[in-house]
């Protein structure tokens, strides 16, 4: 019994948690979010539903980009919990992301500029804003990093590499292009596992391409040209509409890789 347990434990901490999966909101369809640890996610689309009165644990958000799909719930999850927070909630990301939030959504307009407002009974303040650049690594814990890296967007826009000991994720997040992504997994092998978006449907590769987003088609053609194929690929942001055409398409068009196919409540693994 204390041997399962060990077990479980450790393939739990070789993986993380996704809150949601897709690429829009429908009924049973979360936006963009990931638990990388108790305390810190990447991206906020869908935190309150995925944990509830657990959001009060989350001190740390690293947005990728600004778009309302990957930070939606930052104002759910205060403004449930606001009397019961009793730390202050790091909102990390680029400076163009971090400006967009300050100005377009957290900004006494749209929604309450938490940044100004103070814990329930503290002097802290509700948020804290920290602007992060790319190819720097962060510690968040003793063992945990994160490194931001450029991505193809219509926004400034990142995407992340998650270590955990000596094994790493990368989340690609909303992209077009995956030139930097291809050169930073040729030459990083401790990378084990990829989490890249599939949009649209083949036909809407006109869309895709002005909106900076993939179809099947326009994400296998890039990956066949990857070094490396040992990782583990794993495949998010479907948006819920077209999902069963893209699947389909998924199918027809991998080839040599065998994706997993990402719904909120899933696990990534990376060792």
């Amino acid at each position: 019994m204390i041997q399962e347990e060990l077990m479980k434990n450790e393939k739990k901490q070789q993986s993380i948690k996704v809150l949601g999966a897709f690429g829009t909101k429908a009924k049973g369809f979360g936006t963009t979010s990931f638990m990388v640890n108790p305390a810190t996610v990447i991206d906020a689309g869908n935190l309150l539903d995925a944990l509830e009165e657990e959001s009060i644990e989350v001190e740390n958000i690293w947005l990728t980009h600004s778009h309302l799909d990957h930070i939606v719930d930052i104002a759910y999850i205060l403004d449930n919990y606001f009397s019961r927070r009793t730390k202050t909630l790091n909102i990390m990301g680029l400076p163009e992301t971090i400006k967009a939030v300050k100005e377009n959504f957290l900004n006494d307009t749209i929604w309450p500029d938490f940044s100004v407002i103070r814990l329930f009974g503290k002097e802290e303040m509700v948020v804290k804003y920290t602007e992060i650049q790319e190819g720097e690594t962060y510690c968040i814990s003793e063992n945990e990093t994160i490194r931001p890296f450029l991505t193809d967007h219509t926004v400034a826009s990142c995407g992340y590499i998650y270590t955990h000991n000596d094994a790493s994720l990368m989340i690609t997040a909303d992209t077009y292009s995956l030139e930097n992504v291809k050169k930073i997994v040729d030459e990083n092998p401790q990378i084990k596992s990829v989490i890249i978006e599939c949009s649209f449907s083949n036909n809407m590769k006109a869309l895709a391409l002005e909106s900076k987003h993939l179809t099947s088609e326009l994400l296998f053609e890039q990956l066949n040209q990857f070094k490396r194929d040992d990782f583990r690929l794993y495949i998010n942001h479907i948006k819920p509409t077209y999902r069963e055409k893209i699947l389909q398409e998924i199918e027809e068009n991998r080839g040599k890789w065998e994706p997993t196919i990402l719904k909120d409540e899933d696990f990534v693994y990376f060792r």
